[in-house]
């Protein structure tokens, strides 16, 4: 199966206007190729091959499954990521079909292929990754979880859970937005009743090394604080972001804003570090994820603050998926109650 694209040649002013909208709707560039073992011929753009699987986004199918053992040719459009047998680490190169079949050659970015370029046996490759580059144009992307029970017998249970990650990246600039709400209920009783947000802007000054910047505000109807309202700031490492997922951390100083159930408050500076891990398994059908924050208090009156998540996600197709995630939540303060939260669902997931 082969896809065609076709470009539209300027003519009047309403088939240019036409044709910037049919080229802004369009999925770009599907001219990477793949020949499988029984002859068959597939184009669209590769993402990954991992754990034995190739994932092919297709402009027909969406993003499909390849077993790679069934690959017996491939050619990319663009440079890839490599991990391969006698090639060294973070090798980079378009992949160009030789004649021989069960082969391809690794060509750097930048060169023509030649008879000096890396020859490597598909058998040899572990990985493909391709590698997110700075963009232009904002790049967008998010998802929404969803969970909830109700049990009615002996004793009324209702528990709801919900969150939406979104994030933007232009250039040097990226930015994120998590939202998340819990409610508890057993006989109309109220064990947890909280929601958070937390805006995030990175200024990259280089691939790895950005500048972060984070406002966080919580609030809690039963635990301790009642409400929290912290500004955070500090240097932070990108260690790898590609279609295999992403890794990054980053140290902070914050001037956090407590109120309590009591109608007490206190203001004090804390550091701390953030972590953001999300790591897709076989071929993209399982991801591992865990993200958090930890804060030390800079004086004793507030001895530290601890929110964490971890969860593992199933995907059921392209955009919906099945996750199970606990999460964590503690705080100690001096003179007042701590918090001691252990949240754990599983729900549906909606992401893009």
């Amino acid at each position: 199966m082969r896809v065609e694209v076709r470009t539209l040649r300027r003519g009047s002013v309403g088939l240019a206007a036409a044709g910037l909208l049919c080229g802004a709707l369009a999925t770009p560039a599907w001219s990477d190729t793949i020949v499988l073992s029984n002859g068959d011929r597939l184009s669209g753009k590769v993402q990954l091959m991992d754990g034995g699987k190739l994932v092919l986004k297709t402009e027909y199918a969406g993003e499909i499954r390849i077993d790679w053992d069934k690959v017996a040719q491939l050619q990319t459009d663009d440079p890839m990521l490599l991990r391969a047998k006698d090639l060294p680490a973070d090798y980079q190169a378009r992949l160009v079909a030789p004649t021989q079949a069960g082969t391809v050659a690794a060509v750097p970015a930048g060169e023509a292929a030649s008879v000096s370029s890396n020859e490597v046996a598909l058998g040899d490759i572990q990985r493909i990754v391709r590698p997110h580059a700075f963009l232009r144009d904002w790049s967008f992307d998010g998802g929404v979880d969803v969970a909830m029970d109700a049990t009615h017998a002996s004793s009324s249970n209702q528990n709801w859970s919900a969150a939406v990650r979104l994030s933007a990246r232009r250039d040097w600039w990226r930015h994120a937005l998590d939202l998340d709400f819990a409610r508890k209920t057993q006989d109309s009783v109220v064990g947890t009743y909280n929601y958070n947000g937390v805006y995030t802007a990175d200024r990259f000054l280089s691939e790895k090394l950005f500048l972060r910047g984070r406002l966080r505000y919580g609030r809690d109807h039963v635990d301790n604080p009642a409400s929290q309202l912290v500004f955070s700031a500090g240097p932070g490492y990108q260690f790898w972001d590609t279609e295999l997922g992403a890794f990054s951390m980053s140290a902070l100083l914050a001037h956090a804003r407590y109120k309590y159930q009591d109608e007490s408050r206190d203001n004090f500076q804390m550091a701390g570090i953030s972590w953001d891990f999300r790591r897709y398994l076989g071929g993209k059908q399982w991801q591992v994820f865990t993200t958090g924050e930890v804060y030390r208090a800079l004086r004793s009156e507030v001895d530290y603050s601890l929110k964490s998540e971890l969860g593992l996600r199933y995907s059921m197709t392209q955009w919906m998926s099945l996750y199970a995630k606990v999460g964590y939540n503690r705080v100690e303060v001096a003179g007042q109650p701590a918090t001691n939260e252990r949240r754990y669902s599983l729900g549906l997931g909606v992401h893009w």
